[in-house]
């Protein structure tokens, strides 16, 4: 049985979750999460420490605001000119989008990448030319596409 909020999201423990239209074991989607983080230290680490803390409590599951977690994350490591870690994490990302379904592709897109480019804005980075150096073809293509719906001065 899959027990699901109103709003899609799980609670921790169940077996099944729903993302969209589909329903993933919860051991799928965490091996997206656990696929992005797993060749930096700190996003290792940051990651862990969030889940822990978010999920202590088996609370409902919010998979759009972990992907949110994470783009703050890369966002630290951005501001920390951790190259190595952001191509690895990139090229994880463009790993993801071409070999993912439809929902789990959305959750990198409007979760993770949308929402590293709204931090941009808060940080005073350029987001349309700042990442450029790490951004694999299929992620620089949705990358550009997300950020037309943003407007600069």
């Amino acid at each position: 049985m899959v027990n699901l909020t109103e709003n899609g999201s799980i609670k921790i423990g169940v077996r099944k979750t729903k993302l969209m239209d589909k329903t993933y074991n919860i051991n799928q989607i965490d091996a997206v999460f656990d696929l992005l983080v797993s060749d930096s230290p700190y996003l290792k680490k940051s990651w862990t420490e969030y889940y822990n803390k978010e999920y202590k409590d088996n609370r409902e599951r919010l998979l759009y605001f972990d992907m949110m977690a994470i783009s703050a994350f890369v966002i630290k490591l951005f501001q920390k000119k951790k190259s190595k870690d952001l191509q690895s994490f990139f090229d994880k990302v463009e790993i993801v989008l071409k070999d993912a379904d439809s929902e789990v592709k959305n959750l990198i897109l409007a979760g993770l990448i949308e929402g590293i480019q709204q931090i941009c804005q808060y940080e005073n980075i350029d987001m349309r030319y700042e990442f450029d150096p790490w951004l694999s073809p299929l992620t620089k293509k949705n990358w550009d596409e997300i950020t037309g719906f943003f407007t600069f001065d």
